[in-house]
Formats: C-alpha cells, sequence, structure tokens
C-alpha cells in the first residue's frame, strides 16, 4: 500500500487512477501539473506518476489497485479470464 496516495479523499484517488490508467496523451509533465491543479501536492504528483507504465499495462480490480493494495494488487488476465496477481516485469 502507498501510504502517501492510500490516504486520498476517494473521489480524489479515483480520479487519479483513471488519469494513470487512460490518459495516453499527456506526457508526465502535463499530467503532474494536471494532478497538481486537482488537489495532489507536488510530492503526491511525482509519485503517482510511478506507477503510470503499470495502470497503463493492466486491467485492476475495483479496490484491488497498487496503490490500495501493493503486492497484493489483482490484475485481469485475459487468457484465465481471472483476477490474478500482477506479474513481475
Amino acid at each position: 500500500m502507498d501510504t502517501l496516495l492510500s490516504s486520498l479523499p476517494p473521489k480524489l484517488l479515483r480520479f487519479v487512477e483513471d488519469q494513470l490508467a487512460n490518459n495516453e496523451v499527456s506526457d508526465d509533465d502535463e499530467l503532474r501539473e494536471h494532478f497538481i491543479a486537482n488537489g495532489l501536492s507536488e510530492e503526491q504528483a511525482w509519485q503517482a506518476l510511478t506507477y503510470r507504465a503499470l495502470y497503463l499495462r493492466h486491467v485492476f480490480l475495483d479496490g484491488f489497485t497498487p496503490i490500495l493494495k501493493g503486492q497484493e494488487a489483482l490484475c485481469f488476465n485475459p487468457h484465465s479470464r481471472g483476477w490474478e496477481p500482477v506479474p513481475n516485469p
């Protein structure tokens, strides 16, 4: 669990995770600025960006994301059609 980000209000955390998973257009600096403009501190914005590649690569089970569950996060495996731990890169 990421203590810096998991303590965000639920609505703000959903916004951050949505942007991490779906914003493929903005570069990291633009996304960082977007996070700060929407209520994250500079430190939280930089921390959120460390998860960007992971969120773009996987679909996570609601409530079992890397920010909330750390190593216990669950992502969808299209081959088994089930939720599984995040594979090691």
